[in-house]
């Protein structure tokens, strides 16, 4: 008994411990989370880069229509990650029996997912999909779509570890289905000749699905491991709809400015599509190498949620400051180091998408275009990606209810509006599109900060005080 709750102190104490502000010890937490992220967008990337070798009609079809599935597989991810901020509060209070609860509740809300996103995804492409990409669009979101809960699901069994500060099992699984990923979308995408005709942006699709499908059960049965079924009470998945509605509550706003937002990202794609194919080319492209690199910002804002999380749970708030500080610094380290594909040698990301023996005036003043945009593209990294690390103390404390407020109010007025009065209907440049992007970032940083610098985020204590 003894052994045990020695062990249980040590866990307890070793996440608060990367919370007293070294860099190194953030970078402990967040460089396995990031390694995770990277998976994941990968994926994505990888499937872009496949569909552009493939047809690039294809790849803008599938950008297009996956801007439209990200609103639902992103918002029923947010509320699914939820969870981490009540195991790290539970974690924080060593609270261990408690701790498999949430991720329970988390895991039923993302099967009750099937129940809109399989009928959309059978029946609702001809909503969503302009015609004119019917062809590759309406097959990768149909089955984007079926496959959709196995993604919150996939969310709600990583808060498990996650929120614990135990990263390495959620890494290993997401990489190797990334790689199961790769090799499918491969095979799906360009077909065997004589055996399996080709899939195009389907095959990437259902490639994609598959995939993640074998990262839930990877993460599955480690959870039912019986080590955890003993410690965690992993094995008792029974319903309770007090804790349910608590986790829908705290995670719905955050949830609501998500889909919001990246809704307005989906309209956003539909208007730039009517500009022009090479305006909605260079965005796409300049979008795909965005989605790449956000595995940053995403492992630190969830290393900086479960740091903080923790902390809240343990009465530890003095050291949030110094997450939040430290947070920034490894941002601007990481932000120095992207500089060199972005802003140096953006020529190495271009030819991904357009190979650079390709011939033609409009060709080259395509890659030029491109180039260009990964600039920009890093200059807004810069300020999302510190919105991102106040993002996470902001969700660890549970104030989703600004973070809504931002992402959806925000987007619309100081994104989608200016791009649609000064680049749909004066007829701006593409670059004008990156760097109305751009100023956006940097409002949405400084509304965070100042929230932060408010204090009206503290005090929001999730989990019960245990007796």
């Amino acid at each position: 008994m003894l052994a045990t709750s020695k062990t249980n102190k040590i866990e307890n104490t070793a996440i608060l411990n990367d919370s007293k502000g070294h860099i190194r010890a953030l970078w402990r937490i967040c460089f396995p989370l990031m390694l995770t992220a990277l998976s994941g967008t990968l994926m994505a990337f990888l499937d872009r880069i496949i569909l552009a070798k493939y047809d690039t009609q294809a790849m803008i079809a599938a950008t297009i229509a996956a801007n439209v599935v990200f609103i639902f597989q992103f918002g029923a991810m947010s509320i699914a990650m939820i969870a981490e901020v009540f195991v790290g509060q539970y974690n924080g209070a060593q609270q261990w029996k408690e701790i498999a609860k949430p991720v329970w509740q988390m895991i039923w809300f993302g099967l009750l997912c099937a129940f809109i996103m399989i009928p959309l995804g059978l029946f609702g492409e001809t909503l969503f999909i302009p015609r004119e990409f019917a062809k590759e669009g309406d097959p990768y979101f149909s089955w984007m779509m079926i496959f959709g809960p196995v993604f919150p699901v996939a969310a709600a069994l990583s808060a498990f570890f996650i929120g614990r500060g135990k990263i390495k099992v959620v890494t290993l699984s997401v990489i190797l289905g990334n790689i199961l990923n790769l090799l499918l979308g491969l095979l799906l995408v360009w077909g065997i000749p004589g055996i399996l005709a080709p899939l195009g942006a389907k095959g990437a699709a259902i490639a994609t699905g598959i995939a993640e499908t074998c990262v839930v059960l990877g993460l599955l049965w480690v959870f039912l491991h019986p080590s955890n079924q003993e410690k965690y009470q992993t094995h008792v998945w029974h319903f309770n709809k007090d804790l349910f509605i608590k986790c829908i509550k705290i995670g719905f706003p955050n949830t609501v400015g998500h889909m919001i937002a990246t809704a307005a990202w989906a309209v956003l794609m539909l208007f730039l599509a009517k500009r022009g194919l090479e305006h909605i080319t260079v965005i796409s492209i300049g979008f795909s190498i965005w989605m790449l690199f956000s595995f940053i910002t995403e492992g630190l804002q969830k290393g900086v949620t479960a740091i903080a999380a923790n902390c809240i749970g343990a009465k530890k708030q003095k050291y949030i400051s110094d997450v939040l500080m430290t947070g920034l610094k490894l941002q601007f380290l990481l932000a120095i180091i992207l500089a060199v594909p972005l802003v140096i040698m953006p020529n190495v990301l271009v030819d991904f998408f357009i190979p650079l023996h390709s011939e033609g005036a409009d060709i080259s003043h395509l890659r030029e275009l491109v180039e260009m945009s990964c600039r920009w593209l890093w200059v807004a990294y810069i300020f999302d990606g510190m919105a991102w690390v106040i993002d996470g103390i902001l969700t660890a404390a549970g104030d989703t209810r600004f973070i809504m407020f931002m992402n959806s109010i925000g987007t619309w007025v100081f994104c989608v509006a200016p791009i649609y009065l000064f680049v749909v209907i004066q007829d701006g440049a593409a670059m004008l599109t990156l760097q109305l992007i751009t100023i956006y970032c940097l409002v949405l940083f400084a509304s965070y900060y100042f929230r932060y610098r408010s204090n009206k985020w503290q005090n929001n204590l999730l989990v019960e005080p245990s007796v």
